[in-house]
Parts: structure tokens; sequence; C-alpha cells
């Protein structure tokens, strides 16, 4: 299980590896090109975060795992993330990658 810090937080949110490496290439791909977008994430079974991701709010990632990354999820994740509703990680169309995964949780 990997994790992502938001803004300086002391609270993080667990992420699965998988998940978190795909997510951490898009993010930083995003901002490298300046461009900011909103990344939605569940953080418990009844919770949702939606979060903006734009390059002056620091984030980090923490990955435990080794991950090979997959082309195409990361084509679907990056256009996502370029649509007018962003990444939203908790939309049907990635339920094969997040059902996979374990829950994402709060860790505080």
């Amino acid at each position: 299980m990997g994790q992502l810090s938001y803004a300086g937080e002391s609270q993080t949110v667990e992420v699965d590896d998988r998940v978190l490496a795909h997510l951490r290439l898009v993010t930083v791909t995003k901002l490298r090109r300046g461009e900011s977008f909103p990344l939605t994430l569940r953080v418990s079974e009844a919770t949702t975060e939606t979060l903006w991701m734009h390059a002056s709010i620091p984030v980090r990632f923490t990955i435990d795992a080794e991950v090979e990354l997959q082309r195409p999820l990361l084509v679907k994740m990056m256009a996502a993330a370029s649509g007018s509703g962003g990444l939203d990680l908790t939309d049907i169309d990635f339920a094969p990658l997040v059902s996979s995964a374990p829950p994402m949780h709060a860790v505080a």
C-alpha cells in the first residue's frame, strides 16, 4: 500500500501501489505541462474526496512496491484528467482498476 500526501498535511491517503504508480505519472506529466486538474478518490466506504492538483500545492507519492506501468491505463487516466470532470477514480470507467485494489483509506 502506497501513500498520497497532499498540501503538506499530516494526514495521508493509502492507495494501492498499482493505482498510485499510474496516478503519479499522470500527475507529474500534467503538472509539468502547467495543467491543473481535479482528482477524486474514495477515502473510505462512504466518503469520497476531491483534491485540486496544481503545481503550487505540495503532493508526495510514496510507493512501497515495484509496479509495471500499463500504457492503456495511463492513456485512459490522462484523458480523464484532461476532461471537464477531472480524474475520478470512483467513476465506473475505473471500476476494474479500483475494484482489483484494496480500498483506499485515510491514515492519521
